[in-house]
């Protein structure tokens, strides 16, 4: 798959996903909303953050990481936009149970940081 064509793809889905959560929050009553729509919402919320940050860090690492080859950004980006998304899901989720104080969010942020160490830990294990 060529760069151009991801992109175009990525461009398209993240488009279509956000269009889905749009749908999601303008169709689905929160009040009268069984645990299906509350999937719903985190879930097509989480796939348009996702395809969101993806595009906007491999935007980002083609500006300022020279030295990285095309297909090595966009499983970068791609990897930590997945991160990103499931930080903020996960804290809407805690504040959604009332359980967001600054230390959960802390151990959220320190969790999703030991598993990128561990990904890029074990990328360079490979590699040697």
């Amino acid at each position: 798959m060529t760069l151009l064509r991801y992109i175009a793809l990525m461009l398209f889905a993240t488009a279509l996903s956000w269009a889905t959560w749009f749908m999601v929050i303008s169709v689905i009553n929160p009040v009268e909303a069984d645990i299906i729509g509350f999937l719903l919402f985190y879930a097509s919320l989480c796939i348009s953050l996702t395809g969101t940050f993806a595009l906007i860090g491999f935007v980002l690492r083609s500006f300022l990481v020279k030295d990285e080859l095309t297909f090595q950004k966009v499983l970068i980006s791609f990897r930590q936009g997945i991160f990103l998304s499931l930080l903020i899901i996960g804290m809407l989720l805690l504040q959604r149970v009332r359980l967001l104080t600054w230390y959960n969010a802390a151990f959220l942020i320190l969790g999703l940081t030991i598993a990128e160490f561990f990904v890029i830990s074990r990328k360079k294990k490979y590699r040697e």
